[in-house]
C-alpha cells in the first residue's frame, strides 16, 4: 500500500528530540500493552524471557519502556495495586487490552547506561489512593547535650 504525504504532515518533533520524563511521582498513561518474549529477561525461571511489555506516556516526553517478566510476581502485584486490581492472594491476571489507557502513578528514575545514555525508568508503581509523595519524618527539638560539672575537689582523676 502506497502513502502519499506532505513536509507539512510529518510531526513536529521527533521522539529523540523529546526530553526524558523528569524523576519522581507522575500519572502516567499506558499507551502500549502486550505479552512476549524478551531476551534480556530470561532466566532458570523464565527461560523464555515472556514478559508484559507496557509503554507509559506523560505530557510531551519521551516513552517510558517497562517490561514486567512473568517470573516477577511481585512487581506485576505493584502494577496491580497502581491500577487497583485485587489479587486473589497468590496470583494476579493482568490482560494487555484492560491496561490500554488506564492512568496510574509511576515513580520515575533515572538511569545511566555505560555508553552515558541517560534514560527515564520506572522506579515502582505506587499503589492507588496513596498520597503522591512520601511523608517526611517530622523532627522534634534536638536533645540537650549532657554536661558534666566538675570541681577542683573530685576525689576521681576522670575530668568529667
Amino acid at each position: 500500500m502506497k502513502f502519499a504525504y506532505e513536509a507539512s504532515d510529518a510531526p513536529a518533533t521527533s521522539s529523540m528530540e523529546r526530553e526524558i520524563v523528569p524523576a519522581g511521582i507522575h500519572a502516567m498513561e499506558i499507551r502500549h500493552a502486550e505479552e512476549g518474549p524478551n531476551s534480556w529477561k530470561e532466566c532458570d525461571q523464565n527461560p523464555t524471557g515472556e514478559c508484559l511489555k507496557l509503554r507509559l506516556s506523560v505530557g510531551d516526553y519521551r516513552f517510558i519502556f517497562d517490561d514486567i517478566p512473568q517470573h516477577l510476581g511481585w512487581r506485576a502485584k505493584q502494577l496491580a495495586d497502581a491500577l487497583g486490581v485485587s489479587a486473589d492472594g497468590s496470583q494476579v491476571s493482568l490482560g494487555p487490552d484492560d491496561l490500554v489507557g488506564r492512568e496510574i502513578k509511576v515513580e520515575v528514575s533515572h538511569y545511566t547506561s555505560k555508553a552515558g545514555k541517560v534514560s527515564a525508568v520506572v522506579k515502582r508503581y505506587v499503589p492507588a489512593g496513596a498520597a503522591s509523595e512520601k511523608p517526611k519524618a517530622k523532627r522534634g527539638p534536638k536533645p540537650a547535650a549532657a554536661v558534666a560539672i566538675t570541681t577542683a575537689d573530685s576525689d576521681d582523676d576522670i575530668p568529667f
